[in-house]
C-alpha cells in the first residue's frame, strides 16, 4: 500500500513538482554512489557510508523520511533532515530521529500557513512571489563579471564586520559565470565604483519552479539607502512579468527579509531547527 505522505505544500510550491521531488529522495535509501559520495564529502570516523543513506523509520504508525546532513558542511555540527512524514507531527518523531542518530537538531521545511508544532529556531525563510520589477537609471544589466573582484573585497570586509558573515557564503565566479549566460544579473555603479549586485537563475528545487535569487549583495558603504530594492526591482524588471521569483534568505537578516518584502515576495516557507533537548509543544 502506498504510503500516505503528508501535502504541506508551501504557497506558490506546486504540489506535482514535490511528488516527483519525494520519489527522487526515496530512491537515495538504495542508493549506493550517493551514500559513497557524501560520506567522502563529510567524513566521520568510524562511520560507514551505509550511515549517510536516507532511511524510513516507522514511529508510532507514522513513516518518517530522513537522512543525515551536517551544518555548512562542518562534520562538528550534524543534524538530520525530516524530508517527509505521514501523520500527524508529535514528540515521538524527535525521540525516535534522537535515538536512530543522536545529531545535534532536526530540519524540517514547514509551510507559512500553519504553526509547527516544535519549539525550533528558523534557519532559512523562502520568498517568493510574481515578479513585477521596474528599471532605475544607476542599475544595468551586467555585460561580463569585470566588477566579480571588487564584489569580492566587499564581501569580505563586510563578512568581517557583521554578525551573520559566518551564516552567509558569497556566490563564486562560476555561479555567478552562470547566471550571467544562462539567467540575469544587474550591477550598480557609481562613478565606476562598484556598488552592488543581484543575480538569478530559472531553477528547480522541491516545491519550487522560477527564477531563483542567487546573489543580492550591497557594498557596506550604501547599506541602508534602498538600493537593494532598487536592484532587486530592476532585476525583475528583465524577467517575463508574473513569473515566480523565489529565494532563501537567513532567518536573522531582518534587512533583506524587507528588501524582499517591498519587491513583492513573501514568506511562504521556514526551515526550523529543533535542538534537540528542547521541551516540545
Amino acid at each position: 500500500m502506498p504510503i500516505p505522505w503528508s501535502s504541506n505544500y508551501p504557497r506558490f510550491g506546486d504540489p506535482s513538482r514535490v511528488s516527483d521531488w519525494l520519489e527522487k529522495q526515496l530512491t537515495l535509501c538504495d542508493d549506493d554512489s550517493f551514500a559513497q559520495r557524501f560520506a567522502a564529502s563529510c567524513p566521520v570516523l568510524g562511520l560507514g557510508f551505509d550511515a549517510y543513506r536516507h532511511r524510513k523509520l516507522e514511529v508510532e504508525g507514522d513513516t518518517l523520511l530522513v537522512g543525515i546532513r551536517f551544518k555548512g558542511g562542518d562534520t562538528a555540527k550534524p543534524f538530520v533532515d525530516l524530508l517527509a512524514w505521514s501523520g500527524e507531527p508529535c514528540s515521538g518523531w524527535i525521540v525516535a530521529i534522537e535515538e536512530a542518530f543522536a545529531p545535534q537538531a532536526v530540519r524540517i521545511r514547514w509551510s507559512n500557513e500553519s504553526d509547527l508544532p516544535w519549539e525550533g529556531e528558523v534557519d532559512q525563510y523562502v520568498f517568493a512571489g510574481p515578479a513585477i520589477g521596474t528599471s532605475h537609471p544607476s542599475v544595468e544589466p551586467a555585460r561580463d563579471l569585470s566588477w566579480y573582484d571588487n564584489f569580492r573585497q566587499a564581501f569580505d570586509d563586510w563578512q568581517t564586520s557583521s554578525s551573520l558573515g559566518q551564516e552567509v557564503c558569497p556566490s563564486d565566479f562560476g555561479e555567478l559565470k552562470e547566471c550571467l549566460n544562462n539567467g540575469h544579473i544587474v550591477v550598480a555603479a557609481e562613478n565606476d565604483n562598484f556598488l552592488g549586485l543581484a543575480a538569478c537563475i530559472w531553477q528547480k528545487e522541491r516545491a519550487f519552479e522560477g527564477w531563483s535569487i542567487k546573489e543580492e549583495f550591497v557594498v557596506p558603504e550604501v547599506q541602508g539607502r534602498g538600493l537593494g530594492s532598487v536592484l532587486q526591482r530592476g532585476l525583475m524588471h528583465l524577467l517575463p512579468p508574473g513569473d515566480l521569483v523565489w529565494g532563501t534568505i537567513h532567518g536573522t537578516n531582518a534587512a533583506s527579509q524587507a528588501t524582499a518584502a517591498r519587491c513583492g515576495r513573501e514568506p511562504v516557507e521556514t526551515w526550523w531547527f529543533v535542538p534537540l533537548g528542547v521541551p516540545n509543544k
